[in-house]
């Protein structure tokens, strides 16, 4: 399926960098950083795609993995014409990117590769808060909760008020019902969510099973200068790790291939709450 998709930049831009939003995002979420980097580093035109039973991404058919996210990215690189030399998702998107890399170097049985003309343009990994590995997600994490509440509200709605509203009632702080309702569609009928309710789960169960560390590891000492570069990027104040996790990124530092970032006040939404050290990090490194 090839995903919705958007740009920021020169269109002549030589480089070219994919942008993955989280869970329950769209890439238009991710529009402000993306035009502050496409300004800070103009070399660089950006691609903001809605990831799949996201945005304008509906209708996907199985599986509802993150390896078919991966071919989704495939299937925009084949109608683009090119692909990029950066690929950067928070959160769930960051998992994605992963798997897009790991597709380049360390295949799985039976994994789409890409061709061999793309093969090698892929140059650098960006995760912003996302953590690599399998972890254990009760219906008490947040995340469970907020799609809990979506199922229990779909709409369709008089207004787009009335969904907000709808969402604060279940206990879920204006910021977070004000930033959901940024992905209502007003139809005849009303306004509807522009998520696919029944599929994201399926979708999330994956994130939280897939571990990405040993493949991480793996790489993380070799030392080709034509390799993909990894960097991890986490937030101070973040809730989505555990301390074990910063634990096994930091024991990463100062491998070849592989940096630790930490965004200082900062929690997961690293976008919304330092936005400024954010784009101070990826426009210096950015290779």
């Amino acid at each position: 399926m090839i995903p919705f998709h958007s740009f920021v930049g020169d269109e002549a831009a030589p480089h070219l960098g994919f942008i993955l939003h989280g869970v329950l995002g769209a890439g238009h979420n991710l529009r402000s950083l993306a035009g502050k980097l496409a300004a800070a580093r103009p070399e660089y035109r950006f691609v903001l795609l809605d990831l799949r039973y996201h945005g304008k991404s509906l209708g996907a058919p199985a599986p509802h993995s993150l390896a078919a996210a991966a071919d989704d990215l495939f299937d925009l690189v084949e109608h683009l014409g090119s692909a990029p030399q950066v690929v950067l998702g928070h959160s769930l998107g960051g998992k994605v990117a992963l798997e897009y890399g790991r597709r380049h170097e360390a295949p799985q049985a039976g994994a789409r590769l890409p061709p061999s003309e793309h093969a090698q343009i892929l140059k650098q990994i960006w995760t912003l808060d996302s953590d690599p590995g399998a972890q254990t997600a009760d219906q008490d994490h947040q995340v469970h909760q907020i799609l809990t509440a979506l199922q229990n509200n779909r709409g369709p709605f008089a207004s787009r008020g009335a969904a907000v509203e709808a969402i604060r009632s279940q206990g879920f702080t204006p910021g977070l019902a004000n930033w959901l309702g940024t992905s209502l569609e007003r139809k005849e009928e009303g306004f509807v969510w522009r998520f696919d309710l029944d599929k994201i789960p399926l979708l999330l169960d994956d994130y939280f099973d897939l571990d990405l560390w040993p493949f991480l590891e793996s790489v993380a000492n070799s030392s080709s200068p034509d390799d993909v570069r990894y960097e991890l990027l986490v937030a101070e104040n973040s809730d989505r790790w555990s301390g074990s996790m910063k634990d096994r990124a930091d024991a990463l530092r100062g491998s070849p291939r592989l940096r630790v970032h930490r965004l200082k006040d900062s929690g997961h939404w690293v976008h919304v709450d330092n936005p400024d050290g954010l784009l101070d990090i990826l426009a210096q490194y950015l290779i």
